[in-house]
This record gives C-alpha cells, structure tokens and sequence, in this order.
C-alpha cells in the first residue's frame, strides 16, 4: 500500500470524526424532534461507511432498530438491573443495555 493512500484513509476518518462530534452536539443542542432525528441517522450513516464510533456517553442515545433519538424519559424508559443500564425506546420496544461499565470516557 502506497503512503499516499495512508495519509489519505487517516485524513478522511479524522475528517468524518469531526462530522460525528459536530452532529452529536447537533443532536444534543436541537428541540427540534425532527432535526434530532436526522442528526441521528447521520452519525450512524457515518459510522458505518468510515467506521469511526464515539463511544462517550452523553445522556442520550440513538435507537438503532427505529433510528432516532432516545431522550429519557421523553421518548425512552431507562432502568438500573444489576451493574447494567438497560434502554427502552418506547416507539419500537427494542431494549439496549449497558454493561457495567457504561461511563464516558
């Protein structure tokens, strides 16, 4: 593999991890459901085409069945059950959970 194209790969998923901190902090920030939702589907669209993931955790989540925004309370349930967290989107039902160790980094 030619350096070019390393140096190319890096820039292009230090650029898409831009995109994805500007897009989660659109996400968090907006009251608007609806643009919370496209923010939403953007990080996963990029996440999986450059496969970069934040992993932080910044009190929401995305649903990944239904492809929006889990807000507690609002739109999700959340329970503590043994060291775990444990998210329920209340549009879809699909339940996600965090182990033990699910604080940010």
């Amino acid at each position: 593999m030619s350096q070019r194209h390393r140096k190319r790969t890096i820039s292009r998923k230090s650029l898409a991890l831009e995109a994805l901190i500007d897009l989660r902090a659109t996400m968090i920030d907006q009251h608007d459901e609806n643009m919370s939702n496209a923010a939403a589907r953007s990080i996963l669209r990029i996440g999986k085409k450059h496969g970069v993931r934040n992993r932080s955790y910044y009190g929401v989540s995305i649903c990944r069945t239904c492809m929006e925004v889990l807000v507690p309370g609002r739109n999700s349930r959340v329970r503590i059950r043994a060291k775990s967290l444990k998210y329920t989107c209340l549009r879809c039902n699909a339940i996600r959970t965090r182990g033990p160790s699910f604080g940010g980094d």
